[in-house]
């Protein structure tokens, strides 16, 4: 009787473990989207940049343009690099600002927004860290927008060399390159935002 019962919590065992096995086959794995030159990001030299300190302004957003990857594609995540400024000397954390998060289709129309503290997202004591900010399953079709504000609440990461030609300021309602012009060289020097679109 004791080795019937064995067996038969054996068999159950195996069984839950194949269909497990089998859920997490069937389960398509996440693909990252990048805007940037995809270099490995510790060989990437970026800096930080903060649309309110160079506009002045809390309505500027930085924009990095993708391609759905395949028909039926959602996006789940967009991760930003950057920063709350956290000065581990003072052991004080930055008073809580918004951030925020748009996306939009080619056509620029609004598909989600969302809105929250900086904190939640880019507190750290050795510097600039990748917030991972969730989005509900949203369907998106063909070239789509991540639109990032960081409203002087958590800088983001810009790459300044091997512009790819993707990343934009949203300004006015419209998409403008993201580059400036370079006072030392007169010459104009395009960017890259380090945002990134996950999705399956």
């Amino acid at each position: 009787m004791k080795n019937t019962i064995l067996l038969i919590a054996c068999l159950c065992c195996a069984a839950l473990c194949i269909n497990a096995i089998a859920a997490q086959a069937a389960t398509p794995q996440l693909t990252t989207l990048r805007g940037d030159s995809e270099k490995n990001y510790s060989e990437i030299n970026f800096t930080l940049f903060s649309s309110l300190v160079e506009f002045g302004s809390l309505g500027v957003g930085e924009a990095v343009k993708f391609t759905a990857p395949k028909a039926g594609w959602k996006l789940q995540r967009v991760r930003v690099l950057g920063w709350s400024g956290y000065n581990q000397s003072t052991q004080s954390y930055p008073a809580d600002r918004n951030i925020m998060v748009e996306i939009r289709d080619k056509d620029l129309n609004l598909l989600y927004k969302f809105a929250d503290s900086q904190n939640n997202y880019f507190l750290s004591d050795v510097g600039p860290r990748f917030g991972e900010i969730e989005i509900p399953a949203l369907p998106v079709t063909g070239d789509f927008y991540v639109v990032y504000y960081d409203r002087g609440a958590a800088p983001v990461g810009t790459e300044t060399t091997n512009a790819t030609g993707k990343s934009y300021l949203f300004m006015n309602g419209q998409m403008q390159p993201a580059e400036f012009p370079n006072s030392e060289t007169n010459e104009t020097v395009k960017i890259n935002w380090l945002i990134e679109a996950v999705g399956r």
